[in-house]
């Protein structure tokens, strides 16, 4: 099947280490489907470092918002124009929420087969999207709590399809000498700062765990009250080959959900870990148990105090700690990776 995958890439020399358009990509390759690729390369003229360099300039935020308009008009005109010429069998949008409605029309009119969309975030953090869901044929969420809601806007048909992870790049691996002493730490959490977030470091902290944060927006000053010159922050955000690596250095690893996730909404996170071979240590999702056993494939806690309880338990317990990780990878290489998504979402769309 000829599948014309349309989404967005992180910015050249960048550290997103989530990528989720590579991801999808090479697992429908692996199942043997052609893969047209519509990738919309993130511009550092809209990223927040540029625009905190800029905010003292005089007409600068016009000058960028034109260029990105531009920008946008011009990756339109060539999805379009990609669609006429190649016909696919199957339109995956990965979120598209920068998409244009008229746009999206084109392309599915120009579309053998049907227009479909995943999201892996909640779609009402893009209002001027919502209108564009009554569009496509199939819309897939990853967290069962919006599917009456997208229903209730006109999709045709919503599916519950969860997060996924790579386990060719999140996979355990022998590490040297020195990476052990850069990476090492007793609880690893590499992710973005989120108020949420705080109070589960803050009390690992103050129980006297070595823990070591990697991501972006510690350095803001709510952040900084939340460490109170810890020395956690190990550094800024990183790509996924290198989270990997930080996750076999480390004793567990630390997973802390956003709001949006609230009935199984398991973030990619999730799946990354077990599936580098390293003990998990996550909050408990609602909905969580049809993923994975809590207590045997995972560890989950209940508040701040809860988790600083549970990791200092299982620090002094490597045995338990590499049995709990082994059968979580197992299941996760079963159930959880990006091939099995595409086997589901394949199936649903042309089923």
């Amino acid at each position: 099947m000829r599948v014309l995958l349309i989404g967005s890439v992180p910015r050249r020399f960048g550290t997103q280490n989530f990528r989720w358009f590579a991801y999808t990509a090479c697992a429908l390759r692996r199942l043997g489907h052609t893969v047209i690729p519509s990738a919309d390369r993130e511009s550092w003229a809209s990223s927040r470092a540029v625009g905190r360099r800029l905010a003292g300039v005089r007409g600068a935020s016009r000058v960028v918002a034109g260029y990105e308009q531009a920008r946008r008009r011009r990756r339109d005109r060539q999805l379009v124009a990609l669609a006429r010429r190649t016909r696919p069998d199957l339109v995956l949008v990965l979120k598209g929420d920068t998409l244009p409605e008229e746009v999206l029309a084109q392309v599915k009119r120009l579309a053998r087969g049907p227009l479909v969309t995943w999201w892996v975030d909640d779609p009402w953090r893009s209002p001027g999207f919502l209108g564009s869901f009554a569009l496509f044929d199939h819309v897939f969420a990853f967290d069962r709590s919006y599917l009456p809601r997208l229903a209730a806007l006109g999709a045709r048909q919503v599916h519950f399809l969860p997060c996924a992870c790579d386990e060719t790049v999140y996979r355990p691996r022998r590490l040297r000498a020195w990476q052990r002493r850069r990476f090492g730490c007793d609880v690893a959490f590499v992710a973005w700062y989120f108020p949420e977030r705080g109070p589960i470091i803050r009390a690992l902290i103050d129980g006297g765990l070595k823990v070591g944060i990697w991501g972006g927006d510690w350095d803001r000053p709510e952040a900084r009250r939340v460490l109170n010159g810890a020395g956690v922050l190990r550094g800024p955000a990183v790509n996924d080959r290198v989270a990997a690596t930080i996750y076999n250095a480390s004793a567990m690893g630390l997973n802390v959900h956003q709001e949006q996730s609230r009935l199984g909404g398991l973030n990619t996170r999730t799946f990354e870990l077990l599936a580098s071979g390293v003990f998990e240590l996550v909050d408990r999702v609602g909905g969580i148990e049809e993923f994975l056993e809590p207590g045997d494939e995972v560890v989950c806690y209940g508040s701040p105090e809860d988790a600083c309880r549970l990791a200092r338990w299982y620090l002094h317990e490597p045995g338990e700690r590499a049995r709990i990780a082994a059968r979580g990878r197992a299941r996760v290489l079963e159930e959880h990776t990006y091939v099995r998504r595409m086997q589901t979402l394949c199936a649903l769309a042309r089923g």
